[in-house]
């Protein structure tokens, strides 16, 4: 087939077309992207985890062009893990729960207070704008061991980085000019990173933090400076848009369907299960791509030819009717199945439990103190079909 996934028309419901293509065959090619897209869950999930058929290799100039150096998502194998390990622990569920708990907590308590003090005074907010794309940019800062007062930087410098991912396949002069504004934001963001590793050399001892992790771990020597101030930006960015994202999507879930709404307030043990299905049902990440690197990349005996790019569906795939009853339809108390919308395989998302937490905390506060809400106006998505976002959540206070 022959489709632009660039199309306005298409990134605003791509799921309708996407049920299509799965209905072709285990491998459809696109010939406008030149691509082979897979559909299935099980397939995705295969593919995802075969770095052996299907690797990151050449992925890594685009990492460069977004990040501004090379980091671990855009390579395979054993420094993958190597440089990836050195924040793993920090990131395990025990760990976050341990660490840091009490401290998002506390930041989600000032945030959504705020926010829902200004819809009770009568307010209609955008609450990605003003609520949750703060959240994760807060700790994430924390996280790196960034000071306070650019914490607003942050965001920016984020959204733009993120924008380029989207905006790569995209030959227009609009595109041209995402990408050369994510550039710009990677170096302001590396810059300031920059002064984070140099501030951590000149002090000779750790505090903890990420960066100051990275730059005194026995494998920093063979990283060059801009590896680590990629990985950094890498993280910001991954982190901030991920997070605030599916909080969006799950006000908006919730909006839209204010019966489980409802029940989620009386029954908070419901909580997990609706992040889940709000990640199932609108996942952020629609496509992952991958590259065949072997005369043997097969897919249900179809060989994709070496050298291939290779595109895992991810929304498409955790709507896989194959997998799921009803899989358009949003409900939290499905039986609950692992969706892949944090990834899978050895590239699955690092931060997935942080990510996890920061939104059950999240969410149980917005609902002790917003049980009832309205979504105050028109929703649209942004033109990035890869990272599928609102480009807004309009909402009031009933």
């Amino acid at each position: 087939m022959d489709l632009n996934m660039l199309d306005p028309d298409f990134v605003q419901d791509p799921y309708e077309t996407m049920a299509a293509w799965r209905g072709l065959g285990p491998v459809v090619y696109n010939s406008h992207h030149q691509q082979y897209m897979i559909t299935s869950h099980h397939n995705c999930a295969r593919v995802l985890g075969d770095i052996r058929h299907f690797n990151s290799a050449n992925v890594l100039p685009e990492m460069e062009k977004a990040f501004g150096g090379p980091t671990f998502l855009g390579t395979d194998g054993a420094r993958h893990q190597t440089v990836r390990g050195i924040w793993e622990p920090g990131f395990e569920r025990k760990a976050v729960e341990a660490d840091w708990a009490d401290r998002i907590q506390r930041i989600v308590d000032v945030c959504v207070d705020q926010f829902v003090e200004r819809l009770r005074s009568g307010e209609s907010l955008d609450a990605l704008a003003e609520m949750t794309r703060i959240i994760p940019t807060v700790v994430t800062a924390q996280l790196l061991g960034a000071e306070e007062d650019v914490y607003e930087d942050f965001i920016k410098w984020s959204d733009a980085t993120a924008a380029v991912l989207g905006a790569r396949l995209d030959p227009t002069p609009r595109g041209k000019e995402i990408v050369a504004e994510g550039a710009e934001a990677a170096v302001s963001l590396n810059a300031y990173i920059g002064g984070l590793i140099a501030k951590h050399r000149e002090l000779g001892v750790s505090d903890g933090s990420l960066m100051a992790q990275m730059v005194f771990d026995d494998f920093a020597p063979s990283m060059p400076d801009r590896e680590i101030l990629a990985n950094g930006t890498m993280l910001t960015v991954a982190a901030n848009e991920s997070t605030a994202q599916v909080m969006a999507m799950m006000l908006y879930a919730l909006g839209r369907h204010p019966d489980q709404r409802r029940a989620l307030v009386a029954d908070r043990s419901l909580v997990p299960a609706a992040l889940e299905e709000v990640h199932r049902w609108s996942t952020l990440t629609q496509s992952v791509l991958r590259f065949a690197c072997s005369d043997e990349s097969q897919v249900e005996g179809f060989t994709i030819p070496e050298g291939s790019a290779v595109v895992a569906l991810l929304g498409c795939a955790n709507r896989d009717p194959a997998r799921w009853d009803n899989p358009h339809s949003f409900d939290i108390f499905r039986l609950r199945k692992a969706h892949i919308g944090f990834g899978f395989g050895p590239h699955i998302c690092l931060g997935i439990h942080m990510a996890r937490m920061e939104m059950r905390i999240w969410l149980n506060r917005l609902l002790d103190r917003l049980p009832e809400y309205e979504i105050a106006g028109d929703i649209e998505f942004g033109p990035d079909f890869t990272l599928r976002g609102l480009r807004g959540i309009p909402i009031k206070a009933v």
